[in-house]
């Protein structure tokens, strides 16, 4: 079960944030129960872990003994439980960075990336180029993509908006340079700006009809110039202009949409 759960992404919410702790601090001490429940958590016995953690917790206490209980309810998906135990680690040791990420994964999760991708701001600016504040940042950032998206009656994610469309440039290009160096969060960033270029597309909706409205155009427009021309006629010049120029106007606008808008109507 090892190498599966390793390969989880509920192991990578939990396990990236510890990159920042030296590995021998969390096993120098072999009998330490905090130490155990690391092993035990390593393999994904929860459970174990879980016991183990509380018993640190009450024979020490400190911040990071909260932080691996909090984990173990991140691994749990149970947020409001992760949440309690973050903060916790952050009345022991108000400076925590562990604590801090973990809360922001919760906030991403819960709704509140919008939160989440401002408090992880602030810390990227002190650690430039960290990939492990880079991975909660773009998680963070991802969320929010979620959040500023229409959700279709059968749970699809489509932008519906124009100002859909841009925030999800924004939020994806950010992920590109966020400094994480997980292969998953950045695939899905470049996956989300090949939709945000595609939907910029323009494209007829009905190019019979626009092909039609171009004959109309060229019949009642260009015509009406040639032969108004040949007479000298400057009223049916002008009015060959105008009809030609309405007839264009209208087919751009009727059948002409950018690609996300198609999408959008389709929910």
């Amino acid at each position: 079960m090892g190498n599966e759960w390793q390969a989880s992404r509920e192991w990578k919410d939990i396990s990236t944030k510890w990159r920042l702790v030296p590995a021998g601090l969390r096993s120098s001490r072999p009998e330490d129960p905090f130490a155990q429940g690391w092993l035990a958590m390593e393999t994904g016995d929860l459970a174990r872990a879980q016991t183990l953690f509380e018993e640190a917790c009450r024979v020490r206490g400190d911040g990071n003994d909260y932080v691996a209980l909090g984990d173990v309810a991140v691994a749990r998906r149970d947020w409001a439980t992760a949440e309690s135990q973050f903060q916790r680690a952050l009345l022991v040791a108000p400076l925590s960075i562990l604590a801090i990420l973990g809360l922001a994964l919760v906030r991403a999760a819960l709704g509140q990336a919008e939160t989440a991708v401002a408090e992880l701001d602030v810390l990227a600016r002190t650690r430039k180029g960290d990939p492990v504040i880079g991975y909660y940042l773009a998680v963070a950032l991802l969320a929010r993509t979620v959040e500023v998206r229409t959700e279709t009656g059968d749970g699809r994610l489509l932008i519906g908006d124009v100002k859909q469309l841009e925030q999800c440039e924004d939020l994806a290009r950010r992920v590109a340079v966020s400094g994480t160096d997980d292969a998953e969060l950045l695939a899905a960033a470049r996956s989300l700006l090949e939709e945000v270029r595609s939907g910029r597309e323009w494209i007829w909706t009905a190019p019979r009809n626009a092909g039609f409205l171009g004959g109309v155009a060229g019949l009642f427009g260009v015509v009406p110039i040639i032969v108004g021309g040949l007479l000298g006629s400057w009223p049916l010049v002008v009015a060959g202009e105008v009809i030609g120029a309405a007839a264009i106007f209208y087919a751009v606008y009727t059948y002409r949409r950018q690609r996300w808008q198609l999408r959008a109507l389709s929910r």
